[in-house]
Formats: C-alpha cells, sequence, structure tokens
C-alpha cells in the first residue's frame, strides 16, 4: 500500500472506529459464572453436547462485521499512536491545546482501562493492587506526552502477571506478545513503531479474551452435572416467568391446539385404551412429532420446540439422507442383477458405497435430497462403478448405462422418496417409543450418559430383520444415533412443555406429572407406582468456587431477564486450542 493510500486508511479508521478496544469486560461479561447460570440456550443445549464450551462467536455475516470492526480499531489505533509521536515530540513543535489532547485521547486511555478491568476480572483480589501499580491510566498518559512510556516494560510486567494465573499451554501467547512490543523498540520509525505496539495490544486482549474463555470452559465442566440435573426445573421457570410476563415467544394457546389435533388424529392408532391417559397422549407426542421430521417440506413444529430448531433441522436433514442411501443400496442391488449377479450385496459392499458416497457429499454446503437430486449424476456413475466391481465385470465405460442409471436414480429420488421414508418413520417411530418406555422415569443426567453419543460410528455387522418387509439395507447404527436422540429431546421437551402447553386442564395435568418427574433409574416402575419424592439437586463438585447464592437460585430456577441474546459468543466445542 503506497503512503498516500496507508494515511487516508488510518484517517478514515481514527474517525469512524469505535472509542473502545473489541473485547471489554462487558464483551466477555457472559462468560461470567453468573451468565452461565442463566443462559437458557446454554442451559438447553448442554443436554445434548459432551464437549460444549464457549468460543468466539465469529460465524456468519455478524463475525465478519465484528472482525471488519476489529481490523477498523486497531488501524484507528495506530494512527493515534502516530499522532502522540508527533504532537508531542515531533519538530518541530506544534503549538499545543487542551481541547486538541483530548480529541486526540480517544482510545488509548480506554483501552489501559479496558485492560486494567479485564485482567482484575481474572487475577484474585490479592493480585488487584499490582494490576492498578501497572495500569495507572493517568500516569501511563503523561509518561506517553513526555515520550518516556516503556510499553515493553509494561508488557513484560503484565506477562509476569498472566503466566501465574493462565494455563501453561498460553505461556506461548504471552511471549509473542512480549516479543511484539521489543522488536518495535528496535526501530526509530514512528509507523513501524506504532504498529507494534498496537500489534502487542491486540495480542494481549486476544489473550485475555481466551484466559476468560478457560475460565468459562472450566466452570461448565465442573457444573456440567449440576446444570443437566437441574435442566427441566430450570426451564419451566424461565418460559412460565415470560408466559405471565408476557415476554414469551411462544403461542401457547396455538401449541395447546396442535397438540390437541394430534391427539384426535393418533390416538386411534396407538396401541388400546388400557393404558393411562398419560401414557397415551406421551405417545400421541412421539408420533406427530416423528410425523413432522418425516414430512414434506418445511419442519412444522409449534413455537415451544424454538431452543431444539437447529437440531430438529439437523435430524430432519438426516433422515433425508438415510431415505436416499437406502435407495441407494436398493439400485445397487438392481444394477448387481442386471450384469448377472443373483447374490444380494453385502453389508461390508453397503458399506463401502455409503462411504463413498458420504465424500462425494461432503463437498456440498448442505446436505438432504437436494443435494442428492443436484449431485445425482455423479451418484448413479458411483453406483454402477461400484455394481460392478461386486459383479466382477471389468471396468468399461458404458455412456449409455450411466446415462439410464442416472435417470432412473433422478426418477427414484422424486417418485419413491417418501415411500421408502414411510418405511424408515415406521422403524424409527417402533424404536423411538421402546426407549421412551425404557428411559420414561430416567433423570437428565442418565438420559445424557445413555443417549448423547461419544462419538457418532456405522456399525459394520449384518443388520437385524427390520420388519416383516425387511426394507431397509442401512446398518443399525445410524438408525440408532437418529433413534438416541429423537428420543433425547422429545422426553426432555415434554418434561418441561406438557404441563405448560399441551396437557392444560387440571385432571389431564395431574396424569401427566407423573412422566414429568424422573424416578432413580435403579428402581423398576409402572405407570401404578407411586409418584416420586421431591428431587433434590446433587451439590456443586469438589473445587468449584460457586457462591451459596448463586447455587441457591439455580435451584429455583428464576433467573433474571435482560431481553438480549447473547451474541458474542457462542457455546461450541471451542476455537482454542
Amino acid at each position: 500500500m503506497d503512503p498516500a493510500t496507508e494515511r487516508e486508511e488510518l484517517a478514515r479508521a481514527f474517525l469512524e472506529a469505535s472509542d473502545f478496544p473489541p473485547v471489554t469486560k462487558d464483551s466477555l461479561g457472559e462468560l461470567d459464572i453468573q451468565s452461565i447460570i442463566y443462559n437458557p440456550k446454554l442451559r438447553h443445549d448442554i443436554n445434548y453436547d459432551r464437549d460444549l464450551s464457549f468460543r468466539p462467536n465469529l460465524d456468519g455475516t455478524r463475525g465478519q462485521q465484528k472482525h471488519a470492526a476489529a481490523r477498523t480499531y486497531w488501524l484507528a489505533l495506530k494512527a493515534e499512536l502516530i499522532l502522540y509521536a508527533r504532537y508531542f515530540q515531533g519538530t518541530p513543535p506544534l503549538p499545543r491545546s487542551t481541547r486538541t489532547v483530548q480529541c486526540m485521547q480517544r482510545r488509548i486511555p480506554k483501552m489501559f482501562e479496558t485492560l486494567r478491568e479485564v485482567l482484575k476480572s481474572l487475577v484474585p483480589a490479592r493480585d488487584h493492587g499490582r494490576v492498578d501499580e501497572h495500569l495507572d491510566v493517568p500516569k501511563l498518559m503523561q509518561e506517553i506526552e513526555r515520550g518516556v512510556c516503556d510499553l515493553l516494560r509494561l508488557s513484560e510486567s503484565i506477562a509476569h502477571l498472566l503466566k501465574e494465573h493462565c494455563a501453561p499451554m498460553r505461556d506461548v501467547w504471552v511471549d509473542e506478545m512480549v516479543g511484539f512490543m521489543r522488536n518495535s523498540m528496535e526501530t526509530k520509525d514512528t509507523g513501524k513503531l506504532a504498529k507494534g505496539y498496537t500489534e502487542g495490544l491486540s495480542h494481549l486482549l486476544g489473550i485475555l479474551e481466551a484466559m476468560k474463555l478457560d475460565v468459562a470452559n472450566h466452570q461448565i465442566r465442573n457444573l456440567k452435572t449440576l446444570l443437566i440435573e437441574d435442566s427441566v426445573n430450570f426451564e419451566r421457570h424461565y418460559h412460565l416467568d415470560r408466559i405471565v410476563n408476557r415476554r414469551s415467544r411462544v403461542n401457547v394457546e396455538a401449541s395447546h391446539q396442535w397438540f390437541e389435533s394430534a391427539l384426535t388424529n393418533y390416538q386411534q392408532i396407538c396401541m388400546p385404551r388400557k393404558r393411562n391417559m398419560m401414557l397415551l397422549q406421551l405417545e400421541v407426542f412421539v408420533r406427530v412429532t416423528i410425523s413432522a421430521l418425516f414430512s414434506k417440506g418445511p419442519l412444522n413444529l409449534p413455537d415451544t420446540f424454538y431452543m431444539d430448531q437447529d437440531r430438529l433441522l439437523v435430524l430432519q436433514t438426516e433422515i433425508e439422507d438415510l431415505v436416499c442411501f437406502e435407495m441407494c443400496f436398493v439400485m445397487l442391488d438392481q444394477l448387481v442383477r442386471g450384469f448377472g449377479n443373483h447374490e444380494s450385496t453385502s453389508p461390508g459392499s453397503r458399506q463401502v458405497l455409503r462411504s463413498s458416497l458420504d465424500a462425494l457429499l461432503s463437498q456440498s454446503a448442505d446436505r438432504g435430497l437436494a443435494q442428492w437430486m443436484k449431485n445425482s449424476e455423479a451418484i448413479s456413475d458411483e453406483l454402477v462403478r461400484q455394481a460392478r466391481i461386486f459383479s466382477s465385470c471389468p471396468p468399461t465405460h458404458d455412456l449409455d448405462l450411466l446415462q439410464r442409471a442416472n435417470t432412473y436414480l433422478r426418477s427414484m429420488l422424486k417418485e419413491r422418496f417418501y415411500s421408502h421414508a414411510a418405511d424408515l418413520e415406521s422403524y424409527v417411530v417402533l424404536q423411538v417409543l421402546a426407549l421412551v418406555n425404557r428411559h420414561i422415569y430416567s433423570p437428565p443426567m442418565e438420559l445424557f450418559n445413555s443417549l448423547v453419543p461419544a462419538t457418532i460410528s456405522h456399525s459394520s455387522t449384518p443388520p437385524p430383520l427390520f420388519g416383516p418387509t425387511n426394507t431397509l439395507h442401512s446398518q443399525p447404527a445410524p438408525f440408532s444415533d437418529i433413534s438416541n436422540r429423537i428420543t433425547h429431546i422429545l422426553l426432555l421437551h415434554w418434561r418441561i412443555w406438557g404441563p405448560i402447553a399441551y396437557v392444560q386442564d387440571e385432571q389431564d395435568h395431574n396424569s401427566t406429572t407423573e412422566v414429568l418427574q424422573p424416578r432413580s433409574s435403579s428402581t423398576t416402575t409402572t405407570s401404578s407406582s407411586p409418584p416420586p419424592p421431591p428431587r433434590v439437586l446433587p451439590p456443586p463438585p469438589a473445587g468449584t468456587n460457586l457462591d451459596p447464592a448463586v447455587v441457591t437460585s439455580m435451584k429455583a430456577g428464576e433467573p433474571p431477564d435482560n431481553g438480549q441474546e447473547a451474541l458474542e459468543f457462542a457455546h461450541r466445542p471451542p476455537s482454542y486450542q
């Protein structure tokens, strides 16, 4: 970049950038223990993810905007440092005025104040005096004006403090930060000096953010059992509070009507009425929700599912993929017979085909039926190739066969998708109902341990008979994983929303209470068993520094609501390693 363009960019950034750095005490506030405890989305999501943790939320358009804003800020800070050098130490000297100094000092004082606030939130109270001594803002600004501010010494002092409290894995970052400061001292060029200081300060803020993330993720790990066990209690209080105060996004009446309609449509196909009403209602709820997952078009479920919307959309896409795999296995058998081989394809051959098609489709940003249609030519080519291999036919290129195979595959995907989906739905419904029956009284932590996989793997063992028609060709693992995830979502959802939105009259509410209160997994229960005693939350794990009032508020499940969504951080597998 030529000097004139660079000066113009620095001037624009100085005028337009935020006065505060990209990382502040307020922006890190949602990583505080109180914010974690009262974050309803995290409290819900932690039930479904073994590796849930915070990371900077830099995805999508918002992430790009934050990245651009941060770049503009650091350019503005560089411009401000250059202005200091020219105004206070330049030759010839410039006329000075208090107003000019105030206009010029827009960011550096706030940067030092931010560093002080964030550092004090990360170190024990006994070290707050050291932080105040190192980051005495008026003193630092006087030193800058006189040209005697030693930012290298300051960075070394902060580095020593950080290494006492941060994880050893961060020591390399701390040394890099000091290195930026040290290298900048070796130049006499004002622009390069300002650039080095800016890079060092940017790196320092990145370290502080990473330390805050480390602390937050450590707290999540320590409190995971407590948070999961209290999920139903917390979410019921949270949703009821918002409904009562007319701040809920959920239309309870519409949700109740949705469930009443489901009762009318599904109770005849459920098991005989000799069961109690609670079990009938739960089975209807299971069937209507799974039907929505397998239905054509957008996912049509009430507002009560808003916290599980993303999970359900992922499941819907995976279900479409499984149905498409099933049709490909059928077509593979037909191609094999066309090559004169009347043996059924082996589970191993189907697994090889699945892996090949997975690799082919992984190049697409999205999955689902639309991507299978888009990639039908490549998929049909792979099907013909695999059929030749299984039939021990020479690998010849038959253009007419490839075209006919592609036409046939597209026809199957268009015309037979939902008949194959119905076969899979019937199997998944039975599997989910069996899991619901097994876990109907399991506490949330037992659901987590039983239904959340550590890793998702595909079995290579032969599939069982899936019914009298035996139409499914996939290995059982993909179906089991989907059934486990559906069961987990539905059981927690029913316990939370059943008495709030679906079963509202007094008689049905009483009959539903039983399923909403988990029992000890060691006790065998039936629908006629007496109701369980009140559940007592476990104490926080040893070594967890948690105010007793915080634990009390967790048990009460009454979070304060500031009406804002968490935007700065996403609770996902961390990007910092």
